[in-house]
């Protein structure tokens, strides 16, 4: 037998080994970058802001046209004074955006870019744009809808993928001359973040600090139209594509955000591409370009002049966009993306825009900073988008109107963060509320199996499921816990509701457990003695098999003459020790296999067999069950977090997968009933209350779309889900009324006793059955032992049977036979004419109604006889009829018969056995329910 302390030590080690595995790294990366490399980037990044601050719009047009062969204009860099330019392609002096890096990037797409960057920013707002369409710069200077003025949020939706206009791919870039001063592999022949599906998903984290960079200007003091306001932005996106065997791309993007119009302009950055630096050369239009210039040169100015005070330098990128847990990729595809806010859908309309953005001010400000103030519904966040790749050259652009109708997709939709966080708030406190309707329905089951009897019908295993899942909620809510800020005392609701609902089911698991510890003894015992029996089998087929043939033996060798058999043995006494010397299970495994009720002593065994130890085992401590549990939950919090990088539809399927198996909780209690023989173990308000809060948390999840957790519904898994439980709770309810082997072969399970048997009269001792109970027994005249001196009671229960289980033929036959005794007469008087009419009306309908006391409540008892002989010599008439009927299923239920042929009422019997497993007249063990 294993060591008590062998799953403490495993899960000792298994913690060790996540520590080890999963720590993170604590040495700092900027030491491990050369002095060199630090302060090649540093100049490089001194550089790129230096062209920024001395470059004017125009200045970049990779897609111009080739010049003539003659000109007059200008020829030298970048462009003169007066803003002319000279004619074809014109780069800048940024990795990424230089001549020699142009003939390899896409740039021949920008203009595209561009013109699709305008276009949804006139959908966003049509009325602003009639009959000026040709003017690129309208819709800057005259916004007829307001937007939030902060994007702070969520949104996500879904994309369609469009082709570039020529075709990129990894192999035919020169990394090293792009980007010399980094170390790229030979052979590159593919790139991380690569988009090759046709369609997927996006989910957009947009932060936008209060605190951070603003820009504004202002012309003679006053502020200018068109895009003047500018503010830094970052955001995180998470790509999915479909087509791929990746979960999803996650990446870091730098931008600026335009408020007044609800433009926001967003980049990644790396060592072949400073996509922060020429940012401004890829917005829409030049109002966007100079408030964006303006405003990045003092934000990256500031930052590139504290680096310059680091002693290491520029260890990494600050701008960077990859995340601590990229796929890996040495290089990866760059990406530039544009959102267009959406105007506010409020259904209060302002006479003027000063009002409207006074409005949603006050609006912003109630939401970071409560003061109680009534805001109404808060309108939704919507973005349009389109995202380009320059360096692999395809397009993507959120699905919805006008391109798509609306039932294919709203563009990117979401909240805002202060409207996530106090909806997650709102959801945290609802779902401990749902813990604490589990808890109380918890105690109050507890209460009602207080007792061996009732404790030992529940399944270990449904029990066991709860405790289970509840673990796994405590365990996340803990780990939220420790990061979360504004939902701390929600989440701290929900993991104090965990914890209790834990350790209340882990009480009651453990007292289960020690109930049922005779029951695994015997299974144990079983399986040995099945093995032990196999064994001998082997042996004598061994022994009794034929000799191999050989080679003929002479005549005269004769076989040797077989040894004596030994003397035998006196045989020993057997000693009765006295019944509390003797193990529980150990009787009842001898009861159940039909040996003595004593234990055999170890002399009295087959010769060859080991001798059985009388001493009772040491019974299986809880605490390896706790270890297990444990382990078990480790090892599917690292398979789900694993599951996190797998493709969408793979996770999908494990997270039904694993809610199926969880709802499948009733399903052990199931089987538990029908090999126990019992009809119920838990309440109705237990096993209802409980499958319907335990379907709670998965409805928010499956049904609604702006979930906390951004997790996609799915309606027909829901209503698998909901279907399951529902059939369980049916079985179950089958269980308690038709019996809980009812539909079950009778070779599926091991023989028990039925507390509810058909009562017939020819089933007696002599035909192999237990006979009547006592007190039913019948005598010449047909009618109970009991029946000389027939009470009132008796009289209505035996005219109640006659019109209940005989029906209206036998009010019928009854009204006949009246009629035929009163013509005859009889000299007995009208008593004894009732009783043989009562007598035809038993032959033939083949059921009568018999009475006797109830020992426990004193009351009477009417219970159904039923003949099996009436109507046919072959038992299958009419009693048999009605002893099989739904009527007659029903009229067993009110009572039970023991195995000592005694009989109670059903509940009178049920609620003794609650307390005490033996007959209330005869003292006789009973099985259990």
């Amino acid at each position: 037998m294993p060591s008590q302390n062998s799953d403490v030590r495993a899960l000792l080690i298994v913690l060790i080994l996540l520590w080890v595995f999963f720590s993170p790294d604590g040495s700092d990366s900027a030491s491990l970058t050369p002095p060199e490399i630090a302060h090649a980037r540093q100049a490089r990044f001194q550089g790129a802001l230096d062209v920024l601050n001395t470059t004017r719009w125009g200045d970049f047009a990779p897609d111009s046209p080739a010049p003539p062969a003659e000109t007059d204009g200008p020829v030298d860099g970048i462009g003169n004074g007066d803003g002319n330019h000279k004619q074809g392609p014109r780069f800048l002096n940024i990795t990424g955006f230089s001549q020699l890096d142009g003939m390899g990037y896409a740039w021949e797409d920008l203009g595209r870019f561009r013109n699709r960057c305008r276009e949804w920013s006139r959908n966003a707002f049509p009325s602003t744009t009639v009959g000026r369409l040709d003017d690129d710069d309208s819709w800057e200077r005259s916004i007829g809808g307001a937007t939030w003025k902060n994007a702070t949020g969520t949104l996500h939706g879904t994309w369609v993928r469009r082709p570039g206009t020529v075709v990129r791919q990894a192999a035919g870039y020169n990394l090293s001359a792009i980007a010399p001063g980094a170390t790229w592999p030979s052979g590159l022949v593919e790139w991380g973040r690569n988009i090759s599906g046709d369609h997927g998903k996006i989910e957009l984290r947009i932060d936008e600090d209060e605190g951070g960079g603003v820009y504004e200007e202002k012309v003679k003091g006053k502020t200018s139209k068109g895009a003047s306001l500018a503010r830094e932005i970052q955001a995180v996106a998470t790509i999915q594509d479909d087509a791929s065997e990746a979960s999803s791309w996650s990446l870091l993007l730098h931008g600026v955000h335009w408020p007044r119009q609800g433009a926001i302009l967003l980049t990644t950055s790396s060592e072949k591409f400073d996509g922060i630096f020429g940012l401004p050369h890829l917005a829409p239009g030049p109002n966007f370009f100079h408030t964006a210039q303006h405003l990045l040169n003092e934000t990256l100015g500031k930052i590139i002049q504290a680096r310059e005070k680091n002693k290491y330098g520029f260890p990494g990128n600050p701008w960077g966009s990859r995340m601590e847990d990229d796929d890996g990729f040495p290089a990866q595809c760059e990406y530039v993306i544009y959102l267009q806010l959406h105007p506010l859908e409020l259904s209060r309309r302002y006479e003027s825009s000063q009002l409207l953005e006074s409005y949603i001010e006050e609006l912003e400000r109630e939401l970071r900073h409560p003061t109680g103030a009534p805001v109404g519904r808060i309108p939704d966040l919507r973005a349009s988008m389109v995202a380009w790749s320059p360096d692999c050259s395809f397009f993507l652009e959120s699905k919805g109107p006008p391109e798509f109708p609306s039932v294919d997709g709203e563009h990117l939709v979401g909240m805002k963060e202060d409207i996530f966080t106090y909806t997650a708030k709102e959801w945290l406190i609802a779902f401990a509320a749902v813990m604490l309707g589990q808890i109380w329905l918890f105690k109050a089951q507890m209460k009602q199996s207080s007792t061996p009897s009732t404790t030992g019908r529940v399944s270990f295993w449904t029990v066991g499921t709860m405790l289970f899942a509840d673990g796994m909620i405590f365990v996340t809510a803990c780990a939220w816990s420790l990061n979360a800020t504004v939902t701390l005392l929600p989440c701290l609701l929900v993991t104090f509701a965990a914890f209790i609902s834990m350790f209340i089911e882990g009480a009651f698991l453990s007292e289960v457990w020690k109930i049922q510890e005779p029951e695994r003894r015997i299974r144990e015992r079983e399986r040995e003695q099945a093995a032990a029996a196999a064994n001998r089998n082997a042996s004598s087929s061994a022994s009794t098999a034929p000799p191999p043939t050989t080679q003929p033996q002479p005549l005269a060798t004769q076989p040797a003459p077989p040894p004596p058999p030994p003397p035998a043995q006196p045989r020993q006494p057997i000693i009765v020790p006295s019944d509390g010397d003797i193990d529980e299970a150990e009787q009842l495994a001898n009861l159940l296999s039909g040996a003595s009720a004593l234990p055999l002593p170890a002399t009295a065994r087959t010769p060859g067999q080991q001798p059985p130890s009388n001493e009772p085992r040491p019974p299986t401590p809880f605490s390896t069950i706790t270890g297990r549990f444990v382990l078990a939950g480790l090892f599917l919090l690292f398979l789900s977090a694993v599951a996190t990088s797998w493709p969408s539809h793979i996770r999908s399927f494990y997270v039904n997968t694993l809610s199926f198996l969880y709802l499948s909780l009733w399903t052990p209690q199931i089987i538990r009933n029908t090999q126990r023989n019992s009809r119920q173990a838990f309440s109705w308000r237990f096993m209802i209350g409980q499958s319907f809060l335990r379907l709670l948390p998965f409805a928010y999840f499956f049904l609604r779309e702006d979930n906390v957790l951004l997790a996609d519904p799915d309606p027909f898994a829901f209503l698998v889900l909901v279907g399951w439980v529902w059939v369980q709770l049916w079985v179950m309810c089958a269980q308690s009324v038709l019996g809980p082997r009812f539909g079950v072969p009778r070779g599926w399970v091991r023989e028990a006793w039925d507390y509810h048997p058909v009562l017939r009269d020819d089933f007696d001792l002599e035909g192999g059955g237990i006979g009547l109970p006592i007190g039913l027994a019948r005598t010449g005249t047909g009618l109970s032992t009991t029946t000389s001196a027939s009470s009132p009671a008796e009289e209505r229960g035996r005219s109640w049977s006659v019109v209940s289980l005989g029906g209206p033929a036998a009010g019928a036959e009854a009204g006949e036979g009246s009629v035929a005794a009163a013509t005859t007469g009889s000299a007995g008087g009208p008593r004894n004419r009732e009783r043989e009419r009562e007598k035809e009306r038993e032959k033939q309908k083949g059921v009568t109604m018999r009475s006797v006391d109830c020992a426990i409540c004193r009351e009477l008892l009417e219970v159904p006889v039923f003949n099996n002989k009436a109507g046919s010599s072959s038992g299958s008439g009419a009693g048999g009829a009605a002893a099989s009927g739904i009527t007659g299923v029903f009229a067993r239920k009110a009572y039970m018969v023991t195995p000592c042929r005694h009989i109670f009422h059903t509940n009178c019997l049920e609620g003794w056995m609650k307390y005490r497993l033996q007959c209330p007249i005869c003292r006789e063990e009973l099985p259990p329910l």
